[in-house]
């Protein structure tokens, strides 16, 4: 009886009508309980007809949007899990500050790591040019030593 109330309503037999395009929205906004990560206009078991069928019903019925997908999200039928987007209110606001605030650290991480980077960077140069490297002598001439490159110089060419 409720399904031949529905297709009454959509072939606009009792004069009752709806935005198709509303209701399309709205089931991009309803995540289907059976199958995982897919929303009710994504798949076709017969619980995402049910739901689409339920939509369709309440917006001929004279429902917001927002009134119907307060309908599916209460907790004696789908409960909020049942939303693609989690509300911004309550404990769901921690699924919208969280994301936020990893990037905002991995973006100072980076810097900070990118400026340590630098810092070292420029002290190896200095160094290098106030003379360390006469310490490495004796490790380049066993080096030398074991290429066989005893009398001649480490920069003439082969």
């Amino acid at each position: 009886m409720l399904f031949a109330g529905i297709a009454a309503a959509q072939s606009g037999e009792t004069g009752a009508s709806y935005d198709e395009a509303k209701a399309q929205e709205i089931d991009r906004m309803l995540m289907c309980p059976v199958c995982p990560a897919q929303t009710i206009d994504q798949t076709e078991v017969p619980l995402a007809k049910q739901m689409r069928a339920q939509v369709r019903e309440l917006l001929v019925s004279g429902a917001t949007r927002e009134e119907v997908l307060a309908w599916f999200s209460a907790p004696e039928r789908y409960g909020p899990s049942v939303l693609a987007e989690p509300p911004r209110s309550g404990f769901y606001l921690i699924a919208w500050i969280v994301p936020g605030v990893v990037v905002v650290a991995a973006l100072a991480g980076g810097l900070l790591a990118l400026r340590a980077m630098r810092a070292r960077r420029g002290n190896g140069e200095g160094a290098a040019e106030q003379g360390d490297a006469d310490g490495l002598q004796p490790y380049l001439a066993a080096v030398d030593r074991d290429l066989a490159l005893d009398g001649r110089d480490s920069t003439e060419e082969c």
